[in-house]
């Protein structure tokens, strides 16, 4: 309904311009008439106040006066609508919430000591190639949001270091933000497996650590830190020229590449949308990056790539039967946003409702939710000592006790358990500098277990869901589904032969 009140509203105000722009032409005709402009000025009037009443009620539609009530939610809510996969980032309060639920999380336990052996072919795989064999970049911007939202940015990075001629990027200028969490930024090699990354040039350009030596125009900043009594350093670079060198304009070593603020996550949502409208050979190299980074050439750093692996197997049970990923992007700041708020479910009930309706027998053992807990629990903190609650806040309450019940009750009947993962599982695996950015590293740990998983059931509206699909696509896992106001939908039949498309 809200669809269709907003074509017509926007029908009604271009009919309205239309009619204004003939009354200008015919103005010199008209004032001879009197009755004749009183009935413009009457039809104008009225024409006036039908647009504005249609645009009044969609606005009324898209605000939290429109969204549906506790009370008849089930039946409201299924006519309607960095960064998805947000994990957890439990403080003591959180605890507190947590307790209610069944038991521990997914635990995994792992030496906090770093592996000598990784460190030295990670030494060997960063050094950079001699400037006559390898042109060298250096990337002048930060990335920001939730982790899917770097991952789009960081895939950008890429094809526009293939655009501007580069095959080697310097390692210590991309960095990851470690969103909802320490709000810090992180070296790109500390989250990820540089060296099997390497391995893919010449397809994609090599991360290289910065070389005084070789990269002479450039200086290596150092930020020094503790973490449980752990000296650590992460670096970033700076260029440091003489007065009036124009790093962009002047001949610079390494030269930069980003020069626009958003110029990587352009580059991205141009590849994509030339893939939507089938014009994949005006973009193919891009296309090619976009498609090996998604079938393997990213994964997690060794630390993190053992905790989803270990994960996933006690997931899928000692029969290896597989486990489902459920993605409840229900938090609170999903709620607050009225873009796309006509695709959107806005009740954990809902979602399983649509999940029992699609699966009418257990397909798995184990349901693993993927959800930010610490958003949701901070939100009903606050909610507990405001004097007066809102809608958003009863949401909220209700779909967390429903996450709580799912997880002491299980689905299915209590046939299937449900477990948390996240940034709880990586604090547990026991290497403090992991823990320390539990919210990034949980983030990554979540989003390659919905890649293994055997079923994975998320929404259009989340850039965590959209990613996990196109990746578990290109790696021909198929049973993917979407849920949205009219039920689930699966998004990759056998039919499908390109990538879904994000549009929120």
């Amino acid at each position: 309904l809200s669809s269709v009140n907003l074509k017509l509203t926007v029908t009604c105000f271009n009919s309205l311009l239309r009619n204004t722009t003939t009354n200008n032409h015919t103005s010199l005709q008209a004032s001879k008439n009197t009755n004749s402009i009183m009935m413009r000025t009457t039809i104008f009037k009225s024409s006036l106040a039908i647009c504005c009443f249609l645009a009044l009620m969609n606005i009324y539609c898209a605000s939290n006066l429109g969204q549906p009530y506790l009370d008849t939610f089930s039946s409201w809510n299924l006519l309607d609508p960095d960064e998805g996969g947000i994990p957890n980032n439990a403080s003591s309060k959180e605890e507190e919430f947590r307790a209610q639920a069944t038991g521990p999380l997914i635990q995994v336990q792992y030496s906090s000591d770093s592996d000598p052996e990784y460190e030295r072919l990670l030494h060997e795989a960063l050094t950079p190639l001699p400037e006559g064999e390898a042109k060298t970049g250096n990337y002048v911007r930060s990335f920001m949001a939730g982790l899917c939202n770097q991952y789009f940015r960081f895939i950008g990075v890429n094809i526009l270091a293939h655009q501007n001629g580069f095959d080697q990027i310097i390692d210590e200028s991309v960095s990851w933000k470690d969103t909802f969490g320490t709000f810090e930024l992180v070296q790109t090699s500390k989250l990820w497996d540089m060296v099997h990354w390497n391995s893919f040039y010449p397809n994609l350009p090599r991360f290289v650590r910065y070389e005084k030596d070789i990269h002479r125009d450039l200086d290596l900043k150092r930020f020094n830190y503790t973490i449980d009594g752990n000296e650590y350093i992460r670096n970033a670079t700076q260029y440091h020229v003489t007065e009036g060198h124009d790093i962009w304009v002047n001949d610079t070593h390494p030269p930069p590449f980003g020069r626009h603020p958003n110029q990587a996550e352009i580059k991205y949502k141009q590849m994509m949308k030339a893939v939507e409208r089938n014009n994949v050979n005006k973009v193919e190299k891009d296309y090619d990056i976009y498609k090996t980074i998604l079938q393997g050439a990213l994964r997690p750093h060794p630390f993190l790539q053992r905790v989803v692996d270990e994960t996933a197997a006690k997931l899928g049970g000692e029969a290896n039967e597989g486990y489902m990923v459920m993605h409840l992007r229900v938090e609170p700041d999903m709620t607050k946003q009225q873009t796309c708020w006509f695709r959107k479910v806005y009740y954990v009930d809902n979602i399983t409702d649509m999940v029992y309706r699609e699966f009418p027998e257990p397909p798995v053992q184990t349901v693993l939710i993927v959800f930010a807990r610490s958003l949701m629990e901070r939100q009903e903190k606050i909610a507990s000592h405001k004097g007066k609650q809102g809608h958003l806040d009863d949401i909220n309450r209700h779909n967390l006790e429903k996450i709580n019940d799912l997880l002491r009750n299980g689905m299915w009947g209590g046939k299937v358990k449900v477990v948390e993962a996240g940034s709880g599982t990586v604090k547990e695996a026991g290497n403090p500098y992991y823990k320390h950015y539990s919210n990034i590293a949980g983030g990554i740990v979540n989003f390659f277990l919905a890649i293994q998983a055997k079923i994975l059931v998320g929404t259009e509206v989340s850039t965590y869901s959209t990613l996990s699909v196109n990746t578990r696509f290109f790696r021909g896992i198929k049973e993917n589904f979407f849920y949205g106001p009219e039920g689930l939908h699966w998004v990759t039949p056998p039919n499908v032969t390109k990538p879904v498309q994000f549009k929120c």
